[in-house]
């Protein structure tokens, strides 16, 4: 099994959204795979970019691309200081979705009681100063 990180990026300009992401292997700087998505501010969809399903959507594209070896581990969504922000997925939100897409068997998961599986995925926003 290989454990990863993905680290959502969103960087809004006076022009520009910037929406990048990184899957990297827990505990290295090896990149498994990356992406960025550039939208013009006056012709984008501001209302669905800032959703939670399109950093869902993000999640499901990278989960894809990988083997089934890989295993997502956390989420890492960094915030532009600016008012359009994504809207990160809540822990509940994130497991329906992964349930109802099948993709159960690329996400970290535990043995809980009864030997059912919980999805095991962490979603965090780092705090930065300035």
């Amino acid at each position: 099994m290989i454990a990863y990180t993905l680290k959502i990026r969103n960087k809004v300009t006076t022009r520009d959204i910037v929406v990048t992401y990184r899957a990297t292997i827990d505990g290295e700087q090896k990149d498994l795979t990356t992406g960025s998505m550039k939208f013009n501010l006056e012709t984008a969809n501001v209302n669905y970019l800032t959703n939670s399903q399109f950093v869902l959507g993000i999640v499901e594209t990278v989960i894809l691309r990988l083997n089934e070896e890989c295993k997502l581990d956390r989420i890492e969504v960094d915030q532009s200081a600016n008012r359009l922000q994504l809207q990160v997925p809540k822990l509940t939100e994130f497991r329906s979705y992964i349930q109802s897409h099948q993709l159960l068997s690329h996400v970290a998961q535990s043995c809980v009681a009864n030997g059912h599986q919980a999805i095991n995925v962490s979603i965090s926003t780092p705090f930065k100063l300035g």
